[in-house]
């Protein structure tokens, strides 16, 4: 099945972001995310003509390009990030807003929720921090305590600024390194069901950063891994994802490899996954797994989505082909092996049937 989202005018508007549900109608629930600051939720058990209209839903979001979506665990609410630099919470049901997390000096490129403790957040950012928020803490005070339209604001509380930079030599006279710019944060997420961990990944600086966030201490790393080229030269990460026991960490990094890492030892892969063909197009390039975690799927530049057998990296990939344009988000469904979702720059959003 081909989706396609269109701005007001009629023109036709790109998806970037996508999530399946938890369990809500058994799974087939997608939530999309597009150019136009909009989330549509599809019904992928149900056909794509106009009988099955009713099935499906848009709602604004933000003014700006979605950049990140997710669902709660319950499958009542949804996270938005966009380009205004805002994180939202959304009432699926009603498609209202419950809240808002405003503090960010540049674009979100992740929001992740807690595994289990659903008042918990974890944001990444282009300003180079990832910023926790928990909806127990920092409401914001509001500047009319009678009006009851107002949505709250929250602000973090944690905030860690510069979480990948590096430092490089000074030239000239003067001695003694200089900072970087700063360099972004592209992914950020809870370390299984600790509330107290994160994982982060950076842009440019090649890094893996596992945080010790301990409330009353200064946030620092207890693990950490770097991928560099024979030269050097380091490569950025464009996103990751976690298996279901929470003891195998896979990166998409833009040296057109997906990793995967054992957590108790970050120092090096125990697998790499790559494919002649595979090709990462820029730090919009998502994975995801399949819900037995046995088959990896990623995004390409190539216009096709490749997807590997966990256990066998050195196979060469399943490759999906439908799209004209690069791939960005995809999504597995959660209770289903046999169906997934991608979107393209070339304005669809297509849904999948696996067989193996």
């Amino acid at each position: 099945m081909v989706y396609q989202f269109v701005f007001p005018d009629s023109e036709l508007c790109t998806p970037f972001y996508l999530d399946f549900c938890h369990h809500a109608h058994d799974g087939h629930l997608l939530a999309v995310g597009d150019e136009d600051g909009r989330t549509t939720l599809l019904r992928t058990d149900k056909d794509n003509n106009a009988d099955n209209a009713e099935y499906h839903h848009s709602f604004y979001c933000h003014k700006h390009p979605i950049t990140d979506i997710k669902w709660s665990h319950n499958d009542t609410m949804l996270l938005t990030s966009a380009t205004d630099r805002l994180v939202r919470l959304w009432d699926v049901e009603v498609q209202t807003s419950l809240a808002e997390f405003s503090g960010h000096d540049d674009i979100v490129k992740s929001v992740n929720w807690h595994p289990s403790n659903e008042h918990l957040i974890v944001t990444g950012s282009k300003d180079g921090s990832y910023r926790v928020w928990d909806t127990r803490f920092n409401q914001r005070p509001a500047a009319d305590p009678n009006d009851l339209t107002r949505i709250p604001v929250y602000n973090p509380i944690k905030v860690v600024p510069d979480a990948h930079k590096t430092m490089i030599p000074r030239g000239g006279k003067r001695t003694g390194p200089r900072p970087q710019r700063i360099r972004s944060v592209t992914c950020a997420m809870f370390l299984n069901k600790s509330e107290d961990k994160i994982i982060s990944s950076g842009s440019t600086d090649g890094s893996i950063k596992v945080w010790d966030i301990r409330h009353g201490r200064t946030p620092f790393v207890i693990a950490s891994t770097t991928f560099a080229t024979e030269t050097g030269n380091t490569r950025g990460i464009t996103d990751m994802k976690l298996d279901s026991s929470g003891q195998r960490l896979f990166s998409s990094c833009m040296d057109n490899h997906v990793y995967m890492h054992y957590l108790s030892d970050l120092s090096k892969p125990a697998q790499k996954f790559s494919d002649p063909d595979y090709k990462i197009g820029g730090f919009d390039t998502r994975i995801s797994l399949s819900p037995d975690d046995r088959f990896l799927l990623s995004g390409s530049l190539n216009k096709g989505l490749f997807v590997w057998e966990v256990d066998h990296p050195n196979a060469k990939a399943q490759q999906f082909e439908g799209h004209s344009e690069k791939v960005t988000g995809v999504s597995w469904n959660k209770t289903s092996m046999f169906q997934f979702a991608s979107c393209s720059e070339d304005f669809n959003t297509r849904i999948w049937n696996f067989e193996f």
